[in-house]
């Protein structure tokens, strides 16, 4: 595989505030100056004041990560932002990778560092997905229900794990995962992963088709993270993984919760823009007819 595409396939759903944030080597971390986290905690207040008009206790949340304008993906991280969670408000559960213990974790994080863990190069957008309340309050119990969490979360993690098996996880398909456990009304006891994926098959669930110029070699993966053992060895054939991104996810809550509502937010260099809807913001930040602006003071 040429090494560009792997890199972005190692990038697609790394879910690692810590350490590891968003590169190959877990030595590595965010630069931030401090004009720049200024700007990023004025961005976290704006959006934390949208979710509290919201009237909502929930949002499902994604960042955009790393550049994936390749794949023609914006978004690679999602997670469960909860208004009241016994951390600050409007934090964030999450899976994450951690470095330091070679394991996927539960992980609650402030919205600021949800932020503040991302590439500093990319203009930073956040997707937020409302849910009615019926579905809100029933994801709510279970992301809250930390034994049922901790139940979903993967013993192995993989960058591109493939979205119908246990073997890996990543973060966007724990937050599935998740959804399908709560939205599935699905008990709480044996392999509640196997049971979680089976919903999700029987619900029509697609993943995300990410596909690269050649095949990875099935001897050993030279870059830590990214496997393919878990992969059908056709789709292998054709370079072709099916991930669960936040691209996925918001199409399944679009074609199978009625009433539920996205809000897409971004900040450039001027301005916060402020859109409601499932289509993007346009590439750079550009406000469209409709969209809320704030002035970035």
């Amino acid at each position: 595989m040429r090494l560009l595409a792997l890199l972005l396939v190692l990038g697609l759903a790394l879910c690692a505030p810590a350490r590891a944030n968003y590169s190959i080597f877990c030595d590595q971390q965010s630069k931030l100056s401090a004009e720049q986290k200024d700007r990023l905690f004025l961005f976290a207040a704006a959006i934390k004041t949208q979710m509290d008009a919201s009237g909502h206790s929930l949002a499902v949340i994604e960042r955009a990560g790393i550049n994936l304008d390749r794949f023609g993906l914006r978004y690679s991280h999602s997670g469960i932002s909860l208004k009241e969670s016994g951390n600050t408000p409007w934090s964030v559960r999450q899976l994450y990778y951690s470095c330091d213990k070679d394991e996927p974790l539960l992980y609650d994080q402030g919205l600021s560092g949800f932020l503040i863990d991302q590439d500093n190069r990319r203009t930073p957008f956040i997707s937020l997905v409302f849910l009615p309340n019926d579905a809100e309050q029933s994801l709510r119990q279970t992301a809250l229900d930390k034994p049922v969490a901790l139940q979903l979360l993967g013993k192995g993690y993989s960058a591109n794990a493939y979205a119908y098996s246990t073997q890996f996880q990543n973060c966007n398909q724990w937050v599935m995962e998740v959804l399908a456990h709560a939205w599935g009304h699905l008990p709480p006891d044996g392999d509640l992963r196997a049971a979680a994926q089976a919903w999700l098959a029987e619900q029509h669930y697609h993943p995300t088709d990410v596909r690269v110029n050649t095949l990875i070699q099935l001897g050993g993966m030279m870059v830590p993270l990214v496997h393919s053992s878990d992969h059908p060895a056709e789709n292998r054939r054709h370079g072709l993984f099916q991930v669960s991104m936040p691209a996925s996810l918001d199409a399944f809550v679009q074609g199978r919760v009625p009433g539920a509502e996205r809000v897409e937010m971004c900040m450039n260099q001027d301005q916060i823009v402020v859109h409601h809807g499932w289509d993007l913001i346009a590439p750079g930040c550009v406000a469209a007819p409709g969209d809320t602006v704030l002035p970035v003071l």
